[in-house]
């Protein structure tokens, strides 16, 4: 996953010399064609077809999952910022300074600040009372329709024109190139089998997650191709799920 996160973020880099685009570009580009749903319908799916093992396992997955790709970009992205300010002569270009608001920046991050801090309280305090637990998960129940009908407000607010086209190449990059990445360092190249490929193929296979669109946000970049790019991955995982399927399937029957 990360292998492919840096081909697309160098090859949007090299193309963003020749062409005007925002400087965040490579960096929205390469998080939109990596990150997944792996929450909204990762767990739902991961639950029905494998079970527990499975699940445990995804869970494992959602645990780094947006740490390390968010941590990542952000700090790819964060220094491609800090080279265009010293370039236009905006900021003091002191090393230090750069690598400093760099840090910063990656941390105090709308995803990444708040997947740290329950990292550190699951490590280091002890669980939360039962009423809060509940209440958290009471809540947490209100994600998934109100990420649908945010993801839908953006669509209607931004539209599409201008934005199908790199939107159709990041899906085809999340939905086929991705997975098939994944199924060959996984299968030929760690020797993973059984219950542990499909699940790390599966979530490879899932559509592009929400948490793309609020990179693209925070940066004011690419936010109507990233959330072309998440409704038309979801419309297309419908047909790409099953043949992943077949795929693991064929890979992992007997010989």
């Amino acid at each position: 996953m990360l292998a492919l996160l840096v081909i697309v973020y160098a090859w949007q880099r090299r193309r963003n010399r020749t062409r005007a685009l925002p400087v965040a570009a490579p960096s929205v580009r390469a998080i939109s064609a990596t990150f997944g749903n792996t929450l909204q319908i990762g767990v739902p799916m991961i639950a029905a077809l494998f079970g527990e093992a499975g699940l445990s396992i995804h869970i494992t997955i959602i645990s780094l999952h947006a740490l390390t790709i968010l941590t990542v970009l952000t700090a790819l992205v964060e220094m491609d910022l800090a080279r265009e300010r010293r370039h236009l002569g905006h900021s003091n270009s002191h090393l230090l300074k750069v690598v400093g608001r760099t840090a910063r920046n990656t941390i105090i991050h709308p995803v990444v600040l708040p997947v740290l801090a329950g990292l550190v309280w699951n490590a280091l305090l002890p669980p939360l009372p039962a009423v809060v637990d509940e209440t958290l998960l009471t809540m947490s129940q209100a994600v998934v329709p109100l990420c649908l009908v945010l993801i839908g407000m953006s669509l209607a607010y931004y539209g599409v024109r201008g934005a199908a086209k790199g939107a159709i190449a990041i899906s085809v990059l999340k939905l086929i190139v991705l997975p098939a990445v994944v199924l060959v360092v996984g299968h030929w190249g760690m020797g993973l089998d059984g219950t542990a490929l499909a699940v790390v193929v599966i979530a490879a296979s899932l559509p592009v997650g929400s948490n793309a669109l609020i990179f693209a946000q925070r940066y004011e970049t690419m936010e109507a191709e990233t959330t072309a790019a998440i409704v038309f991955s979801t419309f297309a995982f419908v047909l790409t799920a099953p043949i992943w399927l077949a795929v693991l399937k064929l890979v992992m029957s007997p010989r």
